[in-house]
């Protein structure tokens, strides 16, 4: 039989691995709880990436093939621009995409629906320039020799929506558009950051005008 000696310094030993297993435990399960309720945003951003950057190799594998730009009237104008981005987001990580009604109102505004000549000629639904000659482009009606800029010609509409897209995610002039499409989803906001894109001094104005048109549209489909 152990001796008072002996057992109250098993009783001891006892208390303190107790404690210690306590002290484990609280300690697993706040960094449990830390890193399920607070998990480390690098590392969320890493993989986020990691897997957007996988599922744009799988994508690219699948040579998909762009579709046809038809349209006869305004409700053909929108379906086709939605097959077109639809394409397009198919291939773009989803925190460099583009809102569709955005696209659209620009698009519908700054083309007429597809019925200008910049869009007939030079499938270029924006108005989108070059100040490279040798870039093909098309002159305003009335000019015959260079003036410095030209409106880009494009192998295909949806090309131009293309381009369209990498300007908003890379030029310089829409920092502030990236900035917010951070926050916020809603082209009738985001708009408002583009008025670098037209020398109209109400162009935001033209575009929410335009985009709530489609909306009406869309509901009539």
């Amino acid at each position: 039989m152990p001796s008072k000696q002996q057992w109250e310094k098993w009783v001891h030993k006892a208390w303190f691995y107790t404690k210690v297993i306590f002290a484990v435990l609280a300690l697993m399960t706040a960094t449990y709880w830390w890193g399920t309720y607070n998990p480390n945003k690098s590392a969320v951003s890493k993989v986020n990436a990691d897997l957007d950057e996988f599922y744009m190799n799988k994508i690219e594998d699948m040579d998909l093939k762009e579709p046809e730009f038809a349209y006869n009237n305004d409700i053909q104008f929108i379906r086709a621009m939605h097959k077109c981005i639809d394409y397009i987001n198919f291939k773009t990580p989803k925190h460099l995409r583009v809102p569709y009604e955005m696209i659209i109102g620009q698009a519908a505004l700054e083309s007429g629906w597809g019925s200008s000549r910049f869009a007939v000629e030079g499938n270029n639904l924006f108005g989108i320039r070059t100040w490279t000659e040798s870039t093909p482009h098309l002159l305003l009606k009335g000019i015959e020799k260079w003036p410095g800029w030209g409106v880009r010609v494009f192998a295909s509409k949806c090309d131009s929506v293309k381009e369209y897209i990498r300007l908003l995610n890379e030029h310089p002039a829409y920092e502030d558009f990236r900035t917010l499409r951070l926050k916020t989803n809603d082209s009738t906001v985001l708009i408002k950051t583009l008025d670098k894109f037209s020398t109209t001094p109400d162009y935001d104005q033209r575009v929410i005008r335009m985009i709530l048109k489609i909306r009406k549209l869309e509901e009539k489909k």
